[in-house]
């Protein structure tokens, strides 16, 4: 049975206006802060190799990468399949060196203090030259690490084991595995082969229900390509499916009737489904996505509190929300779990040294960027996600298929 919310007004957004008009021009900025990263490595090169370029080459330098850099974007798919790889290499290069250039930075600001107090950095004294192979060291590591993060790091898959108390559960729903995929993102970074590789994968773990929780494409025409191989997904309950950000972006619609009619999934869109066994009931919501941009979602979804409120006393509750923000809102309104994604955990960490949580480009967006959080009574599991976004790579922060075993709190 799938009971589905009342229309009513949409909650007006909070005034930030200065959040807005960043994250509005965000990816213009990101390329414009590319180009100077870019020219900042090539610059540091050409110093290396001996060559001494005026002050006035380098601007002119950073503003013809600029240009190029938005020709690239806008003809990338002009040039067949030999034109993508080679902009997947530029790309991959760009990139890498936005992480470069900070290292440059710090060794310039390191150099300037050092001649400032008169200490002996000229050319060919010790303390420059150890200096000038401490940077180059620097930057042949942060490369090195980038490399790994495009080859061996974006290959790696966890199969996420977790146990997961719900107050009130049915004896009849104790040891129930739900298996959690979220930002497949068929496209142009996971092709079909891979994708069934995935469906074997989650098929093998015997679920009893598999929950998709968004961005499942990121262009409209991918669905009929992509669906039918998702479609082989087998749960003793069956697929629910939500839409994410990107599913909008590509059009929610034309994707809901995509799926409705190349799978056999039940899509939730601001709608319930109880999941029956022996008599017993779960509830399972699923969250159209309301993002207030591309990175932040809402903290208060308007469809929320109608679909909890019909919810039958004492039947337990999950909620399917592509953004992990509404959290508190959910646990207010009697939500035992909620699965998330759109974060991709990051996609780019820090390692997780001594047992800590493992710093990523995530935390930048939300406080809820991987894994797993508690409210109460109430769990939030934010999953990595199988895809990727902006480019394929993964710096550890495994791609994920998470198995969650419900059991009496």
């Amino acid at each position: 049975m799938i009971v589905r919310a009342p229309a009513g007004n949409v909650i007006p957004l909070r005034m930030e206006s200065l959040k807005r008009v960043f994250f509005r021009w965000f990816f213009r900025l990101l390329l414009a802060v590319i180009a100077l990263a870019e020219w900042a490595c090539a610059g540091w090169t050409l110093f290396a190799l001996g060559w001494r370029l005026p002050l006035a080459a380098h601007g002119l330098g950073v503003a013809g990468v600029f240009l190029f850099n938005r020709w690239v974007v806008a003809a990338r798919g002009r040039f067949g399949a030999l034109g993508v790889r080679l902009f997947r290499v530029y790309a991959a290069t760009a990139f890498t060196s936005v992480f470069c250039a900070p290292l440059l930075a710090v060794a310039g600001v390191a150099w300037a203090a050092a001649r400032l107090v008169g200490l002996p950095v000229g050319p060919g004294e010790t303390l420059a030259l150890a200096g000038f192979w401490a940077t180059n060291a620097g930057l042949v590591t942060v490369a090195g690490v980038f490399v790994f993060g495009y080859t061996l790091g974006q290959g790696e898959l966890t199969v996420s084991e977790l146990t997961v108390p719900m107050r009130g559960l049915p004896t009849a729903f104790d040891g129930f595995r739900i298996v959690q995929l979220s930002d497949i993102h068929i496209g142009q970074y996971l092709g079909l082969d891979e994708l069934a590789e995935h469906v074997r994968r989650v098929n093998a773990l015997d679920p009893d229900l598999v929950c998709l929780t968004g961005d499942l494409v990121d262009h409209l025409e991918r669905c009929a390509i992509g669906f039918p191989v998702l479609a082989g997904l087998r749960a003793r309950h069956g697929v629910l499916a939500t839409l994410g950000n990107h599913d909008f972006y590509a059009g929610a619609d034309e994707v809901t009737a995509a799926l409705r009619r190349l799978t056999p999934f039940t899509v939730l869109r601001d709608a319930r489904r109880d999941v029956r066994v022996d008599g017993a009931t779960l509830a399972v919501v699923g969250l159209d996505d309301l993002g207030r941009d591309w990175a932040r979602g809402v903290f208060e979804h308007p469809a929320l509190p109608a679909l909890c409120d019909g919810v039958p006393a004492g039947v337990p509750l999950v909620v399917l929300s592509h953004r992990p923000d509404c959290f508190a809102q959910a646990a207010r309104h009697g939500a035992g779990l909620v699965l998330s994604g759109h974060t991709h955990g990051g996609q780019l960490a820090l390692p997780a040294w001594l047992g800590r949580r493992a710093r990523n480009l995530a935390q930048f967006i939300t406080e809820f960027d991987r894994g797993l959080y508690r409210d109460g009574a109430a769990t939030l599991y934010v999953n990595r996600g199988l895809g990727f976004s902006g480019q394929r790579i993964r710096l550890f922060t495994p791609r994920e298929i998470a198995c969650i075993r419900l059991v009496a709190a």
